[in-house]
């Protein structure tokens, strides 16, 4: 971890970025233990401390994927599936008259605007959702290379590494 600063310089495109990367998350995971060794362990102080410091931004960012799950909430799918706020389309609301003892709100001039936005939520989350869970295992698989070269080991075949893991996890 002491020589990054050759390492990186020597990288170039995707891999600089990598490297970028792989060291910010090498250098918080040391933060992370250095303070775990301070507190010497004590349980309740830590957990309270983490959540203070680290707490907030992960939460946040996994709750991202959620923000686009609003809109088919309140309006529905295309009218696939009802949401909160049930419209009707018909014509009659258009002179501001209910038909057939409706009592839905009367969106017709809003047709097409709901009919073109209603799948862009559902498209961020899985957008969204994706990104998180790729970042959550990009995660697992620099903590297990740090953990790797923390513990001194080289290269393993399937079976040490599985032992590896579970020692870790």
């Amino acid at each position: 971890m002491k020589n990054y600063k050759k390492r990186y310089m020597r990288k170039k495109g995707l891999s600089k970025l990598d490297c970028y990367c792989e060291n910010k998350v090498f250098s918080k995971f040391n933060n992370i233990c250095d303070i775990g060794k301070k507190m010497k362990y004590d349980e309740k102080r830590s957990k309270s401390f983490f959540l203070k410091k680290y707490g907030i931004n992960p939460f946040l960012f996994t709750i991202l994927p959620a923000i686009g799950l609003i809109f088919p909430i309140i309006f529905g799918v295309s009218g696939k599936s009802k949401g909160l706020m049930d419209y009707c389309l018909d014509q009659a609301h258009k002179e501001g008259k209910p038909h057939n003892s409706c009592s839905k709100i009367g969106l017709i001039d809003y047709e097409d605007i709901i009919n073109q936005v209603s799948y862009a939520p559902l498209i961020f989350s899985f957008i969204m959702i994706s990104i998180v869970i790729l970042f959550i295992i990009y995660i697992l698989i620099k903590i297990i290379k740090y953990e790797k070269l923390k513990a001194g080991k080289g290269k393993m075949n399937i079976k040490e590494y599985c032992r590896f893991c579970t020692d870790i996890f």
